[in-house]
């Protein structure tokens, strides 16, 4: 369907609004005569961010802007793949003998093991970094996720802090027609996908099932066609208009930018992008069909597409009974698509202006739990990967002990791996952003970038 910017309503003369005005109709006639639908009705909001008129769709007025905390970066994409549940470290990134149900196998950087099952991964890591001695305060699951997706501990009196993805979507933001600039793709919980007072433009897209990336966007009576909906438009306008010169706020202008934000996204010339069938046959084949596989295959795309923020969340990992099977099968899901995704921002030159990074909110117990078979959570170390655009490859941040307890070496506390995200992708850590009644917020405050890892 086109939007009324674009719609040459061929062989007709568009209809007067004046001439649809309700005030022309009794309620029975204008309501038989009109069917009509509004954009919220045709459900396109829906599971796409929560975009509500409760939130405004862009940031306040203020004097300050996303160029205030932009740095200079290649970076146009950050893509963030979140274990979700707390993911063990010592059964995947940093194995330690006899502390294990896996073998260990060297990765392409030399002296680094990793476990077993992570094979195909282990000959791509050298295109990245690792960073092996994270660590927070936080075992407990929701305040560790927003730890790790705002760099701050969870404050109960401030609850409109924007996720990091908000905040490089807003950094990053484009004019011109609508299109995400912060997408998640899987579960979506919490403070991931959240814009936070940055406002619901900067929310996330959501994609809950990447079989059906797109939904909602054209009717499901096949009977209205494309003139028939314009005609919609143009009451919808027609209402809209006459509403708004009566009561002025900011809620309708909210609404005006959203529907407008809705009608741009429906018509992209990007909409392709969230077509797997499009990618080439061997591309598809090395992502493999799996859930993480197309999700990741997903990624890729939309990261050639230049969207700013791209999260994949991979649950799961909360692996307190069962875990060498639980374990066995998680990895077994990861492992082909990650070195899929690495080797192909590689190859094909995407990993310059692509950011990738991989992350748990906390690891776990490097001990088996005394039921025999669990770890429980361990926020003391674990292990996080970053690569792309400048963080160099094949380093090596941080050590543990050799039980995978502790930092022993560089601790990198997981608001610094924050902090080094911002940096990487062309955003100052240490600087502001600002709430609609000129508050300001700093990004990272006790924390600085990894010394390292950003150049």
């Amino acid at each position: 369907m086109k939007s009324k910017n674009t719609n040459t309503n061929t062989g007709k003369q568009a209809t007067d609004p004046a001439e649809l005005s309700p005030k022309n109709l009794n309620r029975r006639d204008f309501l038989r005569a009109s069917g009509l639908v509004s954009l919220t009705g045709l459900g396109l909001f829906a599971g796409s961010g929560g975009l509500t008129p409760a939130k405004v769709f862009a940031q306040g007025k203020s004097e300050h802007g996303p160029e205030d905390i932009r740095l200079d970066s290649p970076v146009k994409s950050v893509i963030f793949i979140n274990l979700a549940g707390g993911a063990s470290h010592v059964d995947s990134f940093d194995p330690k003998p006899g502390n294990g149900p896996f073998k260990s196998i060297n990765s392409s950087i030399r002296g680094v093991k990793v476990t077993d099952r992570l094979a195909k991964t282990a000959g791509a890591l050298k295109h990245v970094s690792m960073i092996r001695s994270v660590y927070s305060e936080e075992g407990d699951h929701s305040r560790a996720q927003y730890l790790l997706h705002t760099g701050h501990r969870q404050m109960a009196g401030f609850r409109s802090q924007p996720s990091v993805g908000g905040v490089i979507a807003y950094a990053k933001q484009k004019s011109g027609p609508y299109f995400p600039e912060h997408i998640t793709i899987g579960g979506r919980g919490g403070i991931s996908g959240d814009g936070g007072f940055l406002g619901v433009r900067f929310d996330s897209y959501h994609i809950g099932n990447v079989d059906r990336p797109l939904s909602n966007l054209t009717p499901r009576d096949r009977r209205l066609t494309e003139d028939r909906f314009y005609r919609r438009e143009q009451i919808l306008d027609a209402i809209n208009t006459s509403f708004a010169g009566r009561v002025s706020s900011e809620e309708t202008a909210v609404w005006s930018e959203m529907h407008e934000s809705a009608l741009a996204f429906m018509n992209s010339e990007k909409l392709a992008v969230f077509d797997l069938k499009k990618e080439a046959a061997a591309s598809r084949r090395r992502f493999g069909e799996s859930r993480m596989g197309k999700a990741l295959l997903m990624a890729k795309r939309l990261a050639a597409a230049e969207v700013p923020f791209i999260e994949i969340t991979m649950g799961g990992w909360d692996t307190h009974n069962n875990n060498r099977d639980r374990v066995s099968k998680l990895l077994g899901e990861l492992d082909g698509p990650v070195a899929a995704l690495i080797n192909e921002l590689k190859s094909s030159g995407l990993f310059d202006q692509t950011l990738f990074v991989l992350g748990s909110e906390f690891g776990r117990t490097p001990v088996i739990a005394g039921n025999g078979d669990g770890r429980d959570h361990h926020p003391r170390a674990w292990t996080m990967l970053m690569g792309g655009g400048k963080v160099p490859a094949g380093a090596v941040i941080g050590a543990t002990d050799d039980k995978g307890h502790k930092p022993t070496k560089d601790p990198a506390h997981v608001s610094s791996v924050v902090a080094t995200m911002y940096e990487a992708a062309g955003i100052d850590p240490q600087a502001a952003v600002y709430t609609s009644q000129g508050r300001p917020m700093q990004l990272i405050t006790k924390h600085q970038p990894i010394r390292g890892l950003v150049r």
